[in-house]
This record gives C-alpha cells, structure tokens and sequence, in this order.
C-alpha cells in the first residue's frame, strides 16, 4: 500500500510518522523524570529517613560494643529520638575527642557521646539542651562507723584530678580534699583508710563500685557537668531534638531509660 503512495504523499505520512515518534519518546522521557523526581523526593523527605548519629563507644554505660553493635544509654536516648521522628536510625562509630570536631565525611545529622556542653564551642558547633547532668556520689566503706554525709566533715575526702571543677567549691570547703590521677589509686587509699570517703562519677559508681556491699553512699551530689547532643553550626535539625527531649522528660520515657542504666543503690 505504502508503494503506491506518491512522492509527494510519502513524504507527507514520513513527517507525520516522525511527530507521532518524537511525541511518543518525549512522554517516556517525561513519564522517566516524573519517576526519578518522585523517588528522590521520598529519599528526602524527613519522615522514614534514616538519622544518621555518631557514636565513640568506648565510655560505658553510655556507649559501648556489644556483640557486634553498639549499645548504652546515649544509643537509647538516640533510638527514642529517632522513633519521634518517625525515622530509623544507623550508628556509626567514631573517634571524638576535645577538638569538637565533626567529621564531615561521614555525614553525621547528630553526635551522642557523652560530649560535655562548652560554651566556647558553641561558636563553631550546635548542642542540644542537656540530656545528661553528671553526678557523684560520696561513699565511705561500710564497716567504718561514719554513717551519714556530716560525719565526713573536715576530713579527708578524695576526687580525681580533672573532676575537681565539676563541683561547687563551697561543697568541697567541707572536707580535706586529696586529689588523684586515677580511680584505682583513689579507691585503694579508701579501702586502707589513707582517705575517710571519696566521690566518684555515677558512671563509674555504676562500672567498678556499685552493689559490692563494702561501700555506702552518703550522699548524691549534682555536679555543673552537662553532657549535649552535638550538631553542625545551624542544623535545623536541634530545634527538633531540643523538642523531643522536653517531651521524654515529660512522660517519663527518659527516666525509664535512665533507671536501665543507672541503677546506683548501694
């Protein structure tokens, strides 16, 4: 049929076919985008997307390797952020230290990791409000006869060294205060009566004292240290967690989570 046509008709269906094709392969390539569009937008979209947090876990309970994974109380407080958000969570292990430095190839949306709140960081990076207020515990041995916080007044008492700041000087005017390098030295004087009580962190309490029964706490003293979650300068990303935090305070969901890891009964 097409044989029969004229020259002058077979050029005028070619042209026609030509549009109809060209047509056809603009929608597919439009239909393509819209697709490619749609999907990238739900990669995005804040609902359903993964948080990504850092995590050093190397500071038991508050993160640390466990069977492969990282467990502790700053990965629960991490998860129950997540869950608010309606978003999974992936963790990824990092190594902090003092220089507040957020490693950017990672891609980090947040850092929970025990980080202590610094106002003179707080020029170049972001914290939440704090999600954790250090404690410390005074305790003596049990069989001493010093019973109550008062009997240690004016005697000698031991602390670490870098701990010292972290509690009011007018607390510490009531004791002779021996400082010490490290833990091990400070509880080994405690237990040859070289020092009549000492405090030490909740987390340690927790690690290398608690529910030995040759100690008493005395007394649980709230310290000026403040652990933050940590964001890039202006991430949007804070006003939301700040949020989140005020709503488990509230409900009782952060006290729960607290409980499971701080147990400090003596």
């Amino acid at each position: 049929m097409f044989l029969n046509f004229t020259e002058k008709k077979k050029k005028v269906l070619l042209f026609f076919i030509n549009i109809s094709l060209s047509a056809i392969i603009i929608l597919l390539l439009f239909y393509t985008i819209s697709c490619k569009v749609t999907a990238n937008a739900d990669d995005v979209s804040p609902a359903g997307k993964k948080l990504i947090v850092g995590c050093d876990a190397t500071y038991p309970p508050f993160a640390f390797a466990k069977d492969g994974n990282i467990d502790g109380f700053d990965i629960d407080i991490a998860k129950e952020i997540a869950k608010r958000m309606d978003r999974g969570i992936e963790i990824k292990s990092i190594k902090w230290d003092s220089t507040y430095q957020i490693p950017e190839d990672l891609k980090l949306d947040m850092i929970i990791s025990a980080i202590p709140i610094i106002k003179e960081k707080e020029g170049v990076i972001d914290f939440s409000s704090p999600y954790f207020v250090m404690k410390y515990m005074l305790i003596t041995l049990s069989e001493t006869d010093i019973k109550i916080k008062e009997d240690l007044k004016g005697k000698a008492i031991g602390i670490l060294k870098n701990e010292k700041n972290c509690l009011s000087e007018d607390y510490l005017l009531n004791y002779k205060i021996e400082s010490y390098d490290d833990i091990l030295t400070m509880l080994d004087d405690l237990g040859n009566k070289n020092v009549d009580g000492v405090l030490v962190s909740l987390p340690m309490w927790v690690l290398l004292v608690g529910n030995k029964g040759i100690y008493s706490v005395l007394e649980v003293v709230k310290s000026n240290k403040e652990f933050g979650i940590v964001f890039t300068k202006g991430s949007a990303l804070k006003e939301e967690v700040d949020k989140i935090l005020e709503e488990i305070k509230e409900d009782g969901t952060y006290d729960d989570i607290y409980k499971k890891w701080f147990n400090y009964s003596s």
